[in-house]
């Protein structure tokens, strides 16, 4: 098959597929959740939902209308801040939602699950870093300040 040098996979469809991934993890989080039956201190729930869902979602809608400029940025904080939330609370912080705190036939599930909250937040950070690298010159160079420019 021969391309154009022109032809090129839309972004936003690379920036959305971990985040549907992550959106699926978040569902079988909540599967495990209520097989293990443990419950979650008062603002987990809450903060779960506005920075672990609405505002990658909101991230998501930016990018999609071609917002470059807030939907990387928005897209990869809250995704960082949602991977420090879960690893913090569910693996670190002693509290009753704690992977190492349930037992059960659910607790692998839950277990699984919390790890891939984690991991496909910081997936889903990473390709909204790549995004944002692609995007912005300022982002641009001040990674290339950072890490040197490439050779290329």
């Amino acid at each position: 098959m021969n391309r154009s040098p022109g032809y090129d996979v839309d972004q936003r469809i690379i920036v959305t597929t971990p985040f549907l991934i992550y959106l699926a993890l978040c569902g079988l989080f909540g599967l495990a959740q209520s097989m293990v039956g443990t419950s979650f201190t008062q603002g987990q729930p809450a903060f779960m939902a506005i920075v672990g869902f609405v505002g990658p979602s909101i991230a998501i809608g930016l990018i999609w209308v071609r917002n470059f400029a807030y939907g990387p940025p928005v897209l990869v904080s809250t995704m960082l801040t949602n991977a420090w939330f879960v690893t913090y609370f569910f693996f670190i912080h002693d509290n009753p939602a704690n992977v190492f705190a349930v037992s059960g036939d659910g607790a692998t599930a839950y277990l699984s699950a919390s790890l891939g909250i984690v991991a496909g937040s910081l997936f889903t950070a990473a390709v909204g870093c790549w995004l944002w690298y692609r995007t912005s010159q300022g982002f641009r160079s001040a990674v290339d300040r950072l890490v040197g420019p490439s050779e290329t």
